[in-house]
């Protein structure tokens, strides 16, 4: 008999396990490229000063008075050599401007070219800002050009030249500006009143006798004005017949200055009232100094003569 052998079946072999796939590594990312640091200095900036040095010799006229304005401004004295030679320039408003900015810059040195473009530039602009710089220069040789123009054809260019001879106390002007005080122009005669004042030649006002000044003179009376004007306004006043400054003449009465005293007596003799006169006994009645008592006597004998013919 066959014997039914039990054979076992064949195992049947697993199959290799399947290998854990092996992720590759990222890739570093690429280095940024370097970037290249210029050792090179940074160009400075433009300096508005030399640039306006620069434009200041452009062929466009409106470059060239910007220039010049800049400068003026900046008050930097560096700058008026340029200034110098535009005064020159063929345009007169970069002439005007120059003459302006070096007036700003007070270069005294300027004084002879301006006074000459004062009387012989054609355009009248450039005449009256000449004029006007001159007033910050205060160079008294320049006087006799500013005399000139008080006759200047442009009443602009005469006004600023009599305003300059004012502030500059130019006392040769005197009597050229006492004939102004008859100008058929009233600013004229205005500024001239204005100017004499300053001149401290208030009392040439009296001996004219020209009212129309009153009023001018009458704002020299207050406290706040220098005493020696006060009473020079008002003894001028007194001669026009007006006693506007008799106040003012009986606060210097006492006065230690003798100057000062005399005035205010002359104004008391030529405009005192019966008030005055009572003034004038007091005061005498206390006074010890015979020099004193003789001037207040002088002044009781004119004024009481003067009361008396206005009476009859």
């Amino acid at each position: 008999m066959l014997l039914c052998a039990q054979t076992s079946a064949p195992k049947t072999q697993k199959p290799a396990a399947k290998k854990a796939a092996v992720k590759a590594a990222p890739k570093p990312a690429p280095k940024p490229a370097a970037v290249a640091v210029s050792t090179a200095a940074a160009a400075p900036a433009p300096n508005p000063f030399d640039e306006a040095l620069e434009k200041i010799r452009s062929k466009d006229p409106s470059e060239r008075r910007q220039a010049a304005d800049f400068i003026g401004q900046s008050r930097n004295a560096k700058g008026a050599p340029a200034l110098m030679s535009a005064l020159s320039d063929d345009s007169p408003r970069v002439r005007q401007t120059a003459a302006d900015a070096l007036g700003m810059l007070t270069w005294r040195a300027a004084s002879p070219k301006l006074a000459e473009m004062l009387l012989k530039d054609a355009d009248e602009s450039v005449r009256q800002q000449a004029a006007i710089s001159l007033s910050y220069l205060m160079d008294q040789a320049s006087g006799p050009a500013l005399v000139k123009a008080l006759k200047d054809a442009s009443p602009a260019v005469r006004y600023a030249a009599l305003h300059t001879l004012a502030v500059m106390k130019y006392s040769p002007a005197e009597n050229e500006i006492i004939a102004l005080l008859s100008s058929g122009d009233a600013n004229m005669r205005r500024g001239a009143i204005s100017a004499l004042g300053l001149l401290q030649s208030i009392k040439a006002l009296g001996d004219i006798g020209d009212t129309s000044s009153a009023g001018e003179l009458v704002k020299l009376l207050p406290q706040d004005v220098q005493p020696q004007l006060r009473m020079e306004a008002a003894l001028s006043l007194a001669k026009m017949g007006r006693n506007d400054g008799l106040n003012t003449a009986y606060e210097f009465v006492k006065s230690p200055d003798m100057s000062l005293k005399s005035q205010a007596l002359n104004v008391i003799a030529a405009v005192g009232d019966a008030r005055s006169l009572q003034f004038i006994d007091e005061i005498y009645a206390g006074e010890t100094d015979p020099a004193n008592k003789s001037m207040l006597d002088f002044t009781r004998q004119r004024l009481m003569i003067r009361l008396k013919q206005q009476q009859k």
